[in-house]
């Protein structure tokens, strides 16, 4: 028999809203940080990029670990996909 409690069909709201957080989070701080990095060094669009592409990096970790719980049985240790 299937225990509700630890089965997670979808997402909710409040998921949904910590995905969009996290991305933007991740984005934003890593394209600042990027740009004052620039503005201090004089590296003019280098290191935005830089930065860019580690907020890219750290948004798609965080997206895959506020996923996996939903797509994985991850309380059973499984890591292949739900049937």
């Amino acid at each position: 028999m299937v225990d509700r409690a630890s089965r997670r069909a979808a997402p909710g709201a409040v998921e949904l809203l910590q995905l969009g957080a996290i991305c933007g989070t991740c984005i934003g701080v890593g394209a600042l940080v990027g740009y004052l990095l620039d503005r201090a060094l004089g590296t003019s669009p280098l290191l935005v990029f830089v930065g860019l592409a580690i907020g890219i990096i750290g948004a798609a970790t965080g997206s895959f670990v506020l996923i996996r719980p939903f797509v994985t049985d991850v309380s059973k240790g499984a890591s292949e996909p739900k049937d």
